[in-house]
């Protein structure tokens, strides 16, 4: 397997773990239980930084432009999250 598959690989199973997590956090409402909800967002916004970065290499690494522009359209959603937390 080659580099770049293994950071697209990576890109897909942080989208997995993101997924998983988004579903543990519809799960346990906040009032209920604040500590776990606090992790499991710290969880996922690490995920999708690393998603962004698994991603970037990947771009970095791959001559595939379909799976290339799947990830950067990837990276650009994530980004816009964060842009959008941080507001």
């Amino acid at each position: 397997m080659s580099k770049a598959e293994e950071h697209y690989k990576a890109v897909q199973e942080g989208i997995l773990r993101a997924r998983l997590i988004k579903q543990d956090l519809y799960a346990h409402p906040t009032e209920y239980y604040p500590e776990k909800v606090r992790g499991l967002v710290k969880a996922y916004i690490a995920t999708t930084k690393q998603v962004i970065r698994e991603g970037e290499k990947f771009l970095d690494l791959t001559e595939d432009f379909e799976r290339g522009l799947e990830v950067a359209q990837i990276i650009e959603n994530y980004r816009a999250l964060h842009f959008k937390i941080k507001k």
